[in-house]
C-alpha cells in the first residue's frame, strides 16, 4: 500500500495515473499503513489533513464519521464550533444519503468554525474538510455503496493527554474546575484511577512538559489542578462510593492481586468496577505499596492515600493484609482456591547499595535508599520520626535521593549533601524537587563520583569521592564521564545513603511458578501485560522498573482490560486506544506546525508553601493548596488544545464496539 492522494500540512499530494510518486517530508508513512494486523488504513485524517492509502477508499464515508466525533465533542461555548459542527455533520450526512447539498456554503461555514472558534477543536477539526472541498471536489462526492464492511476508530485527545500514561482528559477536567465543579473534575479522573488526591501531590507531570502553554509564559499546573480537585470535595474520595459496592453472583470470575501498590489497586478498581470479585493480597500492614513507605509524609500524607486506597473496600473489594507471595501463599495456591486470574503488582522492594566491598556486611551509618526511608516512614506514621547524629551524603540524582535527602535534613543535627555523576539539567528528579532540596539547605556536588567509604570501627565516618568531566558522547546517546586526576576528596559524614536504584525480590517466585524475567530482572510480559504464565497478568515496578505513581496506574488499567478480554474471549484482544497512540507518538502527529494564536498573557499561579526555615524541621505537608481563586485563574489558562484523529479500516475493528465509544 502508498498514499494514493491527499492533503497534509497545506501541500496536495495525488499519486494516481502518475509516476512520480510523492508523500509529505518526515511523516513515516509506514506507521499508518495498518491498523491491527492484516487490517489496512483506508483513510486517515488529522487537524494536519488527510490521507487516503487505498483505491477503494471513500473520502465521503471517512470525513463524515470524523464530523460526527467533532460534533459529539464540541463543548457548546462557542457558537462557530457547536452551530458549525452540527452544520457540517448533518450537510455529510445528507451527502452520504446521495442527496445534494451546496458545497460552498459548507467551505464557508469550515472556514468560519477555523477563524473563530475559542479552541482546539473547532480551530483545527475544520481543517481536513476545507482542503478536500478545495482540492478533492470530486471525491469527496462520490457516495459509496451501502453496508459496506469498513471499520473506523477516532480520538479526542491532546498533548497533555498523550503525555499522561494513563491518557487522563487534562482539558475535561480543567473546564469543570473553570465551572465550579469540582465533582465532576474528580469524576474525570476517576474514570481512571482512584488515587486522586495522591497523584494530584505526587505526580511527576509529563502532561506538564507537552503544554502548549509553555511555548507562552509557562505551562499549566496541571498537577495541582487535579490536587485541588480532590481537596476542594470536602470528604476523601472513597466517600464517593459509598453504596456502590456491586453484588457480583455466584459466578462471577475471582481474581486475586499481589501488592497493594498503586498498579494494584487501579487494577482492582476497574475490575471491582466490571463487577468482579476482586481480593488483594499484601504483605505490609496497610496499602498503598512504595507510594506509603517511599514517599515521605510532607509530600504525601498517609491519611489521603490510606482513603483513596480505601475505595477498594468500598467497591466490594477484600484486603488480606500481611501476606507475602512465596512464603505465605504461592500462584499455584491462588489457581487452587479458585481464583480465575492474578494480576501481580508488587514494587522494586530490594534496594541497591553503591558497589562496595562492604555492600554484605553490617556497617553502622549505611543504608539504601528504600530501607532509609521505611524506617522514616514507620517513625514519622507513629509519632516519632528517627533523629540522627551527624552529617549525611546521598548518593543519587532521582526523586528516591530528593526523598531520602529531604526526609534526612529534617532528622539530623548535620549538613546532608547529594553527589550525582552528572549534570544538575541530567538528573532525572523532577527540578520542582531539586530546587526545594536547595531551599532546605541541602548541598549538591553534580559531576562527582562515590570511590569508596571511610570507616572507622566499623562505623561510617565520610565518602570518599571525585570529580568528573563529560567526554565525547558514547553510542547511547550520553556523554562518557571521566575522572579528573589530582581531584579526590573526602566528604566528612556519619550516614551514607545509596539512592542509585531498586529491583524486583526474584525470590518471591518458585521455579514451577513459570513466570520468566527480562534482561534487566522484571517480569517479562507482553504489551497487555501478560506474562509467561497463561492467567497471570503484571505491572508497575516489577514489570517495568522502578516507574512513577501515574505510570503505575496505567499500567494497572490496561491489566485489568487485559484481565478481562482473558475472561470473557478467552485471549487478550486487541486495543484500539493503544494503537493510536503510537500512531500519534511514532509519526509526530501532535508535532507544532504552526504558530499559538494570539493569547491573553496570563502568569501560572504559585503554590503557597510552608517557608524552608519551619519545613525543613518537621514532616508537615510543605504543599498547601491551591485556593478557589487560584484555582479558577489557574484553569482559565488551560487553551483546550484538542485534536481529533480518525482511520477507516478496511475490516472492522476486532472486540471494538464502535456504538460504544
Amino acid at each position: 500500500m502508498r498514499l494514493h492522494y491527499g492533503v497534509w500540512d497545506g501541500v496536495v499530494y495525488d499519486n494516481r495515473g502518475t509516476a512520480d510518486y510523492k508523500e509529505p517530508e518526515g511523516l513515516d508513512l509506514k506507521n499508518l499503513l495498518q491498523f491491527n494486523n492484516g487490517n489496512p488504513v483506508m483513510t486517515f485524517i488529522s487537524h494536519r489533513g488527510f490521507l487516503v492509502f487505498h483505491p477503494h477508499a471513500n473520502l465521503l464515508f471517512a470525513m463524515n464519521k470524523y464530523y460526527s466525533t467533532v460534533k459529539d465533542n464540541s463543548c457548546g461555548k462557542c457558537t462557530p464550533c457547536r452551530s458549525g459542527s452540527i452544520i457540517i455533520s448533518q450537510a455529510l450526512e445528507k451527502a452520504l444519503r446521495g442527496d445534494p447539498i451546496n458545497w460552498e456554503n459548507l467551505l464557508d461555514i469550515a472556514r468560519m468554525m477555523r477563524n473563530t472558534s475559542f479552541c482546539g477543536v473547532g480551530q483545527t477539526s475544520p481543517v481536513a474538510l476545507i482542503e478536500a472541498i478545495k482540492a478533492f471536489p470530486g471525491d469527496l462526492k462520490l457516495v459509496p455503496l451501502p453496508d459496506m464492511p469498513w471499520g473506523g476508530y477516532e480520538v479526542m485527545t491532546a498533548p497533555c493527554i498523550e503525555a499522561c500514561p494513563a491518557h487522563v482528559n487534562v482539558p475535561r477536567y480543567i473546564d469543570y474546575i473553570k465551572a465550579g465543579r469540582t465533582d465532576y473534575a474528580t469524576g474525570v479522573v476517576l474514570r481512571h484511577y482512584p488515587l486522586v488526591g495522591s497523584c494530584g501531590r505526587v505526580c511527576v507531570r509529563l502532561c506538564e512538559k507537552a503544554c502548549r502553554r509553555n511555548r507562552l509564559e509557562g505551562a499549566v499546573d496541571i498537577k495541582n489542578l487535579k490536587r485541588y480537585c480532590a481537596d476542594s470535595l470536602g470528604y476523601t474520595v472513597d466517600k464517593m462510593f459509598e453504596g456502590a459496592a456491586a453484588e457480583p453472583s455466584e459466578f462471577s470470575p475471582r481474581i486475586a492481586i499481589i501488592g497493594a501498590g498503586p498498579s494494584g489497586l487501579t487494577c482492582a478498581y476497574h475490575l471491582l468496577l466490571k463487577g468482579y470479585k476482586v481480593e488483594v493480597f499484601e504483605a505490609q500492614r496497610k496499602a498503598g505499596g512504595m507510594a506509603l513507605v517511599g514517599i515521605p509524609q510532607y509530600r504525601l500524607p498517609k491519611d489521603i492515600l490510606l482513603a483513596e486506597a480505601n475505595t477498594i473496600e468500598q467497591l466490594g473489594g477484600k484486603f488480606h493484609y500481611g501476606r507475602r507471595l512465596g512464603k505465605d501463599f504461592t500462584l499455584d495456591d491462588l489457581f487452587n482456591e479458585g481464583f480465575n486470574a492474578v494480576f501481580i503488582g508488587v514494587g522494586c522492594a530490594k534496594g541497591m547499595k553503591l558497589g562496595f566491598p562492604e555492600d554484605n556486611e553490617q556497617i553502622e551509618g549505611y543504608y539504601n535508599g528504600l530501607d532509609f526511608l521505611l524506617q522514616v516512614e514507620r517513625g514519622v506514621v507513629e509519632g516519632e520520626a528517627p533523629s540522627f547524629s551527624g552529617d549525611f551524603v546521598v548518593v543519587g540524582g532521582g526523586n528516591v535521593a530528593m526523598d531520602c535527602s529531604r526526609s534526612a535534613v529534617r532528622m539530623t543535627d548535620g549538613k546532608v549533601h547529594v553527589i550525582y555523576r552528572r549534570t544538575e539539567a541530567q538528573a532525572p528528579a523532577d527540578p520542582l524537587e531539586i530546587k526545594a532540596a536547595k531551599e532546605e539547605g541541602i548541598e549538591f556536588h553534580f559531576l562527582t563520583a562515590q570511590k569508596e567509604l571511610v570507616l572507622e570501627n566499623g562505623k561510617v565516618t565520610g565518602l570518599r569521592c571525585i570529580k568528573l568531566r563529560e567526554g565525547a558522547p558514547e553510542a547511547n546517546g550520553r556523554r562518557k564521564l571521566i575522572e579528573i586526576p589530582g581531584t579526590e576528596f573526602v566528604i566528612p559524614c556519619s550516614n551514607v545513603i545509596s539512592a542509585i536504584g531498586q529491583r524486583i525480590d526474584q525470590s518471591i517466585f518458585e521455579q514451577k511458578d513459570n513466570i520468566l524475567f527480562d534482561k534487566r530482572g522484571n517480569i517479562s510480559v507482553t504489551e497487555s501485560l501478560a506474562t509467561s504464565r497463561p492467567g497471570v497478568f503484571a505491572g508497575g515496578d516489577c514489570a517495568t522498573g522502578p516507574t512513577t505513581l501515574i505510570g503505575g496506574m496505567a499500567q494497572g488499567q490496561t491489566a485489568a482490560e487485559s484481565i478481562h478480554e482473558y475472561l470473557t474471549r478467552g485471549s487478550v484482544g486487541f486495543e484500539p486506544r493503544s494503537r493510536m497512540t503510537q500512531m500519534i507518538k511514532k509519526c509526530n502527529l501532535l508535532e507544532e506546525t504552526e504558530p499559538v494564536l494570539p493569547t491573553i498573557h496570563q502568569d501560572r499561579q504559585q503554590m503557597p508553601e510552608l517557608a524552608p526555615e519551619i519545613r525543613a524541621h518537621n514532616f508537615e505537608e510543605v504543599e498547601l493548596g491551591l485556593t478557589p481563586e487560584e484555582a479558577k485563574k489557574e484553569a482559565e489558562r488551560c487553551m483546550r488544545c484538542y485534536r481529533l484523529f480518525g482511520v477507516v479500516t478496511q475490516l472492522p475493528i476486532p472486540g471494538f464496539n464502535q456504538k460504544a465509544q
